[in-house]
């Protein structure tokens, strides 16, 4: 995560990167609660510094291990809900 995060911030400073960042939940497979809360204030911070955007998709019991252990995720989370119990559900207004 840390070079990923180095790359894009060195990437975006010389106008050769995107504006943003995503991990997949995979990265914080096996990784200790304390260390994904710090990996996750980190990233938001330095998002937050670069005017970049740091997008994770995480599984939400880990998501509530690092809230938990510090990590604040006011103003940070867009949940979308995806149900399939009407036709107005879906993904982004989308049924597969």
């Amino acid at each position: 995560m840390w070079f990923d995060l180095t790359v894009a911030v060195i990437a975006r400073r010389h106008g050769r990167g995107p504006d943003f960042l995503v991990h997949d939940s995979h990265l914080f497979d096996g990784v200790d609660d304390r260390q994904i809360a710090a990996a996750l204030t980190l990233a938001a911070e330095v998002a937050e510094d670069e005017d970049m955007q740091y997008i994770v998709i995480l599984n939400s019991d880990d998501l509530s291990k690092a809230v938990q252990r510090g990590f604040s995720v006011e103003d940070r989370i867009i949940e979308p809900r995806l149900t399939d119990e009407s036709e107005e559900g879906g993904l982004f207004g989308f049924r597969f």
